[in-house]
């Protein structure tokens, strides 16, 4: 005869709800909704993006070679040396501070035939106070878009124009050279 227990016999116990993981859910939709924010609110880097023309070096600054594609050349044909860092009286050449572009340079210009000192004189202070990889030069014939400007922030495939030198557009020209100085554009 079979023996019968007086133990109860276990059933499964009902299923349970599992807790929501609210902590989890709202992180989340804290984090997306700070990474949109983000992206609705940032602003984009100063200046505009042209596009870039290469870097085939030229023998002399005198060998002949196509038109660049903004003023001041912001890449194409250049010489293979760099313009010394920091602040040049003279005028240098296109074919030579667009090798400072391609190595991660950034080259500050700035147009004033009747005179702009105060201009000139912050661009300076400005080269000065950063330092590094930063080049300043006059230019002649500052333009974008049929329109003439006095000063212009270049970096390679990049550039931003200005008239005078406001708090504004300095703070601009200063994340500018944040932003491009250091990044390098030798191809291969």
């Amino acid at each position: 005869m079979a023996r019968t227990s007086n133990k109860p016999v276990k059933s499964d116990p009902a299923p349970q709800k599992k807790p929501v993981p609210w902590g989890g859910i709202i992180t989340g939709g804290v984090v997306v909704l700070g990474i949109a924010t983000l992206i609705l609110f940032d602003k984009p880097p100063p200046g505009i993006e042209i596009p870039s023309q290469g870097n085939f070096h030229l023998a002399s600054v005198d060998e002949p070679h196509g038109a660049y594609n903004s003023s001041p050349a912001s890449s194409g044909p250049h010489v293979g040396f760099l313009a010394t860092w920091g602040v040049s009286e003279e005028p240098l050449p296109e074919e030579l501070f667009i090798h400072n572009l391609e190595d991660g340079g950034v080259v500050l210009t700035y147009d004033c035939p009747s005179g702009c000192d105060d201009l000139r004189n912050g661009l300076t202070e400005l080269v000065e106070d950063v330092g590094g990889s930063v080049l300043l030069t006059p230019y002649e014939g500052i333009e974008y878009d049929g329109t003439s400007y006095r000063a212009a922030a270049v970096a390679w495939g990049r550039a931003f124009y200005f008239d005078e030198l406001t708090e504004e557009n300095l703070a601009e020209i200063r994340t500018f050279i944040n932003i491009y100085e250091g990044v390098d554009h030798h191809v291969g």
